[in-house]
């Protein structure tokens, strides 16, 4: 049972410091007034757990706990070339 506490630990830890982070990414773009297509907690490769759509922005939550992000309008991935 403290094994499966920890772990929740663990994951709502790492919960508050990606949000925390990609809300920093969120901020800059909207005070610089760039279009935020996603902001996410979580990954979501196939499905995502939570969606809701606001504005031009959905909000979301993915159900792999790696990292999240803020899919900024103009930003070029280079992991795709």
């Amino acid at each position: 049972m403290t094994v499966l506490i920890k772990i929740l630990q663990f994951l709502l830890s790492l919960s508050i410091l990606v949000i925390i982070h990609e809300l920093g990414h969120f901020m800059f773009a909207r005070i610089f007034k760039t279009r935020v297509e996603k902001l996410y907690l979580f990954f979501d490769p196939w499905f995502s757990l939570f969606k809701i759509k606001r504005g031009e922005t959905e909000y979301g939550i993915g159900w792999l706990p790696l990292g999240g992000y803020a899919k900024i309008s103009g930003m070029i991935d280079e992991s795709l070339d």
